[in-house]
């Protein structure tokens, strides 16, 4: 993982929980042993005495060094604890009245965080079946002010809890997030973001490839990584559609492959037709208001799984490190 910050805001998309299609192998990783810890940062930030701030925090900057730093001016932008004015700024961030009731709230969705650690110690078995060189990190949880989802540095990842409160927490709506947004916005996302974080962060896309196909195959690429972090992953969790939208991409596979061929716009390096197959929307413009979003993202998918089976012989990790789209569509021998 890389040694510098990297902050992942994530998208959050429909949720429903069902079964669908095929799933990926299940390899063996019970004797995997993983070591990382779950630390709930921001209980211990609350406790943080506001008469006595430096003295209150020191031990908790001694226990988290790498991480309050970045915390402090990176996350929520307070600045360096030796600044004249951190203990003023901290204390703002702390007692500022949404983020009371963030806690308050979490403590009611999360009365513990076991469900999320033993998910997670199943994704990074697997990260550790697949990438036996990397280290797992320690996991960090936060409230970022709604400014982060994920941030990933090569040690730790912090996870803001505040944006995983439930479709339905009335915090959505007064910030107004849109509804199909919010769909996302649940405690089951947790883990599987954190994995998908770690491939965004460690396998980042290559600027200088910037086509249609490039930027299709890149999120397909993140999405089989997923899976093959967490095999029993259902698909509509997997790609954030509700059950509507998973059928509706696979009832209307060979139809999109053959429009976006036709209308030419697999090589196309112009940016609002990137946006259009990729980007976060309620929908895939091109394909109509019925459509699922991020349509080209499955159709992404579904090339690297062709390719996959196809090159037996080529590995997790040597797919993730390869970022030449054209190659992998051209490989994959795709004909839905």
């Amino acid at each position: 993982m890389r040694n510098r910050y990297l902050y992942v805001v994530l998208s959050f998309m429909t949720v429903i929980f069902s079964s669908c299609g095929e799933k990926t192998s299940h390899p063996d990783v019970s004797s995997i042993q993983v070591d990382f810890d779950v630390i709930p940062f921001y209980k211990e930030l609350n406790n943080v005495d506001s008469l006595n701030v430096r003295a209150s925090m020191e031990p908790i900057r001694q226990k988290y060094p790498r991480f309050v730093e970045a915390y402090n001016k990176k996350i929520i932008g307070v600045g360096g604890y030796d600044r004249a004015d951190y203990p003023q700024r901290l204390m703002g961030f702390v007692n500022y009245d949404a983020n009371k009731d963030i806690i308050k709230k979490a403590a009611v969705v999360f009365p513990d965080y076991n469900a999320f650690t033993e998910e997670l110690n199943k994704g990074f078995q697997h990260y550790k079946y697949y990438f036996p060189e990397e280290t797992i990190p320690d996991i960090y949880l936060m409230i970022s002010g709604f400014s982060q989802s994920i941030a990933v540095d090569s040690a730790w990842i912090g996870v803001s809890v505040e944006k995983y409160l439930g479709e339905d927490c009335e915090f959505y709506e007064w910030l107004g997030i849109s509804k199909y947004l919010r769909k996302g916005m649940t405690k089951e996302k947790m883990a599987p973001d954190v994995l998908r974080a770690m491939a965004l962060t460690n396998f980042g896309y290559d600027e200088t490839k910037d086509d249609v196909i490039n930027h299709m195959i890149f999120n397909g690429k993140v999405r089989y990584f997923v899976e093959h972090m967490f095999p029993d992953l259902q698909d509509t969790l997997l790609f954030d559609y509700s059950a509507y939208q998973m059928k509706w991409c696979k009832n209307h596979e060979a139809d999109m492959w053959a429009s976006i061929v036709e209308w030419k716009h697999l090589f196309s390096n112009d940016r609002m037709l990137i946006q259009k197959y990729t980007g976060d929307a309620p929908f895939t413009a091109n394909f109509g208001a019925n459509s699922a979003p991020r349509a080209g993202e499955y159709l992404g998918y579904k090339i690297v799984k062709s390719y996959m089976e196809k090159n037996e012989e080529v590995t997790l990790k040597a797919l993730m490190e390869d970022r030449d789209g054209r190659k992998i569509l051209a490989a994959s021998h795709y004909r839905p």
